[in-house]
């Protein structure tokens, strides 16, 4: 009898620990496929210009920087640049995101010195300038940081966006008042990129 009672504790063991393997094999099927959501984070950000994303910069007029923070749109012109641009994000499972708005050069056979290109970028709607753009001095190119996202690129501004927040911009970039007029046409032209950044 003892040797009966000794085999039914087996086979209870035995079942109990294949049933313990069988649940803990489901729940964690179960976890890999629809774990906890709240830990997924994804966000697609999203520049639209109305105008091109693509700067130029010609040696044909240079002009103060009262006259150059006071620049509009005119098309087909090479004189100076400008560029009103909004920035969105599209954000799961996060609440803001840290971005970076930069300028990645495109070589030209002459190319304008850096050193007397003009960058100056306001907020769209007020048309007041961003932190790093309101002293009295306005940066050149050669002045701005390197950016984050791309090392031969320099970056023009980065911040926080917000879910569901839009942010508009205006950049104006002109040739310096100071540079020597020569009758030797150059030019300088950069493309404009927003990245998100850790």
């Amino acid at each position: 009898m003892n040797k009966k009672k000794y085999n039914h504790a087996t086979i209870l063991i035995f079942i109990t620990l294949i049933l313990f393997a069988l649940c803990t094999f489901i729940g964690c099927l179960f976890l890999y496929f629809h774990g906890d959501d709240s830990s997924f984070k994804k966000a697609t950000l999203l520049f639209s210009s109305s105008t091109s994303s693509e700067i130029t910069v010609d040696s044909s007029m240079p002009i103060t920087d009262t006259l150059g923070k006071q620049l509009t749109f005119e098309e087909n012109q090479t004189k100076y640049g400008y560029s009103e641009f909004s920035i969105s994000a599209n954000m799961e499972g996060m609440d803001s995101i840290r971005y970076e708005i930069y300028a990645v050069p495109v070589g030209v056979a002459l190319e304008l010195p850096k050193d007397y290109v003009k960058v100056y970028l306001t907020e769209g709607k007020k048309d007041l300038p961003v932190d790093g753009y309101a002293g009295s001095v306005v940066p050149t190119y050669y002045d701005l940081k390197v950016a984050t996202s791309d090392p031969a690129a320099k970056k023009i501004y980065s911040g926080v966006l917000k879910k569901d927040e839009v942010k508009n911009f205006k950049l104006r970039v002109w040739l310096s008042d100071i540079y020597p007029i020569t009758t030797e046409y150059r030019n300088f032209t950069f493309h404009l990129y927003v990245k998100v950044i850790d």
